[in-house]
């Protein structure tokens, strides 16, 4: 498969992925008769989100026998579409315009600074997701791919339930050190099992 076909798959089982997490989601609501609190959604949802991804993902490194660089193409496709769903609505609010011209840069720094936060996630999973099924770190690797995606993921849903101010800049800094520090152990990880 060609580089463009690599990072189609990315985009694509991106995009399947998403489908798949608002199905289930909407089964479950749907089904439910009681209301799961906020850390069991979060974990619930992190879990599907990272079966949904990297699961697709797992079956194509497989399939097509992906190397290393398909991985990482696939990676960055999954990523980049992501980033182009989200940029609307982050342009949306810089039109709306922020209380001063300070407050609207630091939110454009806060989105893109998230942005390639979770870029490098996408990208440092999609290894160890390689690493684990293509490579000699076995269950270990791609365990620990699912765990980190499950991780952030959650995490991420938990905000957004408990309706956090991604804005105030002392939950970007505890937020944003988390996920560097998730971002550090699976680069450490890459790296042991390389």
């Amino acid at each position: 498969m060609t580089i463009w076909g690599w990072l189609l798959l990315g985009a694509g089982s991106w995009a399947l992925a998403i489908v798949l997490k608002v199905l289930a989601d909407f089964l479950v609501q749907r089904n439910t008769t009681f209301e799961l609190k906020d850390w069991a959604a979060a974990l619930l949802s992190g879990v599907w989100s990272s079966v949904c991804e990297l699961g697709l993902c797992a079956i194509a490194f497989w399939y097509w026998q992906a190397g290393f660089a398909d991985g990482l193409v696939t990676a960055v496709g999954a990523a980049l579409a992501e980033f182009i769903m989200l940029l609307p609505a982050a342009l949306q609010a810089h039109f709306n315009k922020a209380k001063t011209k300070k407050q609207d840069q630091a939110n454009w720094r806060a989105f893109f600074f998230e942005r390639s936060l979770f870029f490098t996630n996408h990208i440092a999973t999609r290894a160890l997701l390689w690493l684990g099924v293509m490579w000699t770190g076995g269950f270990a690797a791609t365990a620990s791919a699912f765990g980190f995606f499950a991780v952030t993921e959650g995490t991420q849903a938990y905000g957004q339930a408990r309706e956090w101010n991604w804005l105030d800049q002392r939950t970007q800094t505890i937020f944003f050190g988390f996920v560097i520090s998730v971002l550090v152990a699976e680069i450490a990880l890459i790296i042991h099992w390389w």
